[in-house]
C-alpha cells in the first residue's frame, strides 16, 4: 500500500537518481563541448524537465483528492488520470498543428496528426513544421513536442479542481479534449507560435505560461464552476430551488479528505515547477537563475499569507497556505527568466495577496471553487502577466533591445485581455455544446428505454412551457442555455454518493 511516507521516499529516490545521472554523465563533466554536444545536453534537460512537468499531474491529483470529500476520491483520481490520456491524443491530432504548424500568426494550418520515424538526425522536422524548424536549428522535433504536450495536459488538469464533486465524467472528458485540442493551442499560437501576433506585434512576453497555461485553465475552470453552480449544501445551496432561494437551505461542512495528501501534492507540484519554468530556457546555462527565482516566489507567496493572517490574529487554514505557495509559482512563471531575485520575492508576495482577494470575491459572489483554481491560476496568472510589463528589463538572449515600459505594459494588458476573450468565447461554446449533446443523448436513451418497455412518454417535459403564448427568441435561448448547463451536472443523488456511475469504487 502506498502510504504518504512511501510516496515521499520514492520521490526523494527519484530526485537523487536524477542528480546522480546528470552529475556523472560524460557530457556534464566535459570542460569544453562542441555545438552538437551542447544540443544533446539541452535535449536531455528538455526531456527531464518534461518528465517533471508530467509528474505534476500526480501533484494535482493528490492536491484535489486531499481537499475534496472522501466519497469523491475515486472520481477525482479517475478524472486526473484520464485527462492526460485525452490530452495526449488531442494535442497530437489537433493541438500541436494549430499551435506550431505552418500557417499565420493566428492559426497553424498544417501538421495535424503528424507522423515521424526513428532517425539519428537531431534536427529532423516532419512536413508542415518548416517555420519552427527554422526557429529551432539543431533541436529535436519530438523533444519539443513532448515538452509542449505536458504543458497542454497541465492546462486541462487545472480545470478539474474547479468543477470537482459535481460534474459528469463524460462532460469533463470531452471538454478536456476540446480545450487541449483547440482553445489552448490557439492561445499558445498567439504567444509562442511562429509569428504569433501577440508576440510579433505587441512584444507580448510570457516566459513559461502564466497566460497561456494558467490563465487559460483558470478561465475555463471559472466558466465551468459558474455554469455548474455550487455543490449542494455549500453556503446553504439547494439545486431544486430558484434564484435567491437556492441559498436558503442548511449549510454543510465540507471537510477535506486528507490534508496529508494535499500537502504532498503541493510539494510535488513545487518540484515539477522547476521543470515547468526551467525547461523553457533557451540554454542550459540559464537554468539556475530561473529555478532560484521560482523558489523565492513560491516561498514568498506562502510566507506572505502566514504573515497577513497573523497580523489579523487569525489562524490560516492549511489549504490557503498551499494556495499561497502555488500562487507564487503561477505568478513568477511569466517572468522567471526576466527579473531579479528581489522582484521575484515581490511578485510572489503579491500573488499571495491575489489568492486572498480572489477567494473573498468568490465567496461574495457565491462561486464554489473547491480547490482554489480561480484564485491561484486565473488571479495569479493575470497578475504574473502584468508584472512582466512592470519589471522586465533588457536581458539577452530573451530581450535583445531596450524595454519601453509604457509600451510593454500596454502590450501585456492587450495580450492577457485577448487571450481571456478567446478562452471565454471558445470554452463557453464547448461547455454549452457538450451539455446540449449530453442532454440529447440522455433524451434519446430515455425514449429508447420507454419504447422497449412499451411505456407511454410523458405529454410534457420540464422544459416545455405550460403557457399558450409562443416563446420569444430570448426565452428560447435562456431555456436551451439552462438545459445545457444542467446536463453537465450529476444528479443530486449521484452527488451525495460521490460518483456518476462511470467508475467502480
Amino acid at each position: 500500500m502506498l502510504t504518504p511516507k512511501r510516496i515521499t521516499f520514492y520521490l526523494c529516490l527519484f530526485v537523487v537518481t536524477l542528480v546522480g545521472v546528470l552529475s556523472f554523465h560524460p557530457l556534464a563533466r566535459a570542460q569544453t563541448i562542441n555545438s552538437l554536444e551542447a544540443d544533446y545536453i539541452n535535449l536531455v534537460w528538455l526531456i527531464i524537465a518534461g518528465a517533471l512537468v508530467f509528474f505534476m499531474n500526480a501533484g494535482f491529483a493528490m492536491l484535489e483528492a486531499g481537499i475534496c470529500q472522501t466519497r469523491n476520491a475515486v472520481n477525482v483520481l479517475a478524472k486526473n488520470l484520464i485527462v492526460f490520456c485525452v490530452s495526449i491524443l488531442a494535442f497530437w491530432w489537433l493541438g500541436f498543428g494549430l499551435m506550431f504548424g505552418d500557417g499565420n500568426g493566428i492559426l497553424g494550418q498544417e501538421g495535424f496528426f503528424f507522423q515521424t520515424f526513428a532517425t539519428p538526425l537531431n534536427n529532423y522536422f516532419p512536413a508542415g513544421f518548416e517555420q519552427i524548424a527554422q526557429l529551432n536549428p539543431g533541436r529535436s522535433f519530438l523533444g519539443i513536442f513532448f515538452f509542449q504536450l505536458v504543458f497542454a495536459g497541465t492546462s486541462a488538469t487545472i480545470v478539474s479542481g474547479a468543477v470537482a464533486e459535481r460534474i459528469k465524467f463524460w462532460a469533463f472528458f470531452w471538454f478536456s479534449f476540446c480545450l487541449v485540442g483547440i482553445a489552448y493551442p490557439i492561445a499558445g499560437r498567439w504567444v509562442w507560435g511562429p509569428d504569433g501576433w501577440l508576440a510579433s506585434n505587441l512584444n507580448f512576453l510570457d516566459f513559461a505560461g502564466s497566460t497561456v497555461v494558467h490563465s487559460v485553465g483558470g478561465t475555463a475552470g471559472l466558466l465551468g464552476t459558474m455554469l455548474l453552480g455550487p455543490r449542494i449544501g455549500w453556503q446553504g445551496y439547494e439545486s431544486n430551488q430558484k434564484d435567491k432561494e437556492q441559498f436558503s437551505g442548511a449549510t454543510k461542512e465540507f471537510a477535506p479528505y486528507n490534508l496529508t495528501f494535499s500537502t504532498l501534492g503541493c510539494l510535488i507540484l513545487w518540484l515539477g515547477w522547476l521543470g515547468f519554468n526551467g525547461g523553457s530556457v533557451k540554454s542550459i546555462a540559464h537554468i539556475p537563475h530561473v529555478i532560484v527565482t521560482t523558489m523565492i516566489a513560491a516561498a514568498s507567496g506562502g510566507v506572505f499569507i502566514l504573515l497577513l493572517r497573523g497580523l489579523r490574529r487569525d489562524k490560516p487554514p492549511l489549504p490557503l497556505v498551499i494556495n499561497g505557495i502555488l500562487g507564487g509559482l503561477v505568478g513568477i512563471t511569466a517572468s522567471s527568466a526576466y527579473v531579479t531575485l528581489g522582484v521575484a520575492m515581490f511578485i510572489g508576495a503579491v500573488s499571495g495577496l491575489c489568492v486572498i482577494l480572489a477567494d473573498a470575491l468568490l465567496e461574495y459572489y457565491r462561486i464554489d471553487d473547491p480547490v482554489g483554481v480561480v484564485p491561484v491560476h486565473l488571479g495569479c496568472g493575470v497578475w504574473g502577466t502584468f508584472a512582466v510589463g512592470l519589471f522586465v528589463n533588457q536581458l539577452p538572449p530573451y530581450i535583445e533591445q531596450e524595454v519601453n515600459r509604457a509600451e510593454q505594459i500596454l502590450g501585456q494588458l492587450v495580450g492577457i485581455l485577448s487571450v481571456q476573450a478567446l478562452t471565454i468565447v471558445l470554452c463557453l461554446l464547448f461547455w454549452l455544446g457538450i451539455g446540449m449533446i449530453l442532454y440529447l443523448v440522455e433524451l434519446f436513451n430515455e425514449k429508447l428505454k420507454r419504447s422497449q418497455n412499451n411505456q407511454v412518454p410523458p405529454s410534457r417535459n420540464k422544459y416545455q412551457s405550460e403557457s399558450l403564448i409562443p416563446e420569444s427568441p430570448l426565452q428560447r435561448v435562456i431555456k436551451y442555455f439552462n438545459i445545457a448547463r444542467e446536463a453537465l451536472r450529476v444528479s443530486a443523488a449521484e452527488e451525495k454518493t460521490g460518483s456518476d456511475g462511470t467508475f467502480q469504487a
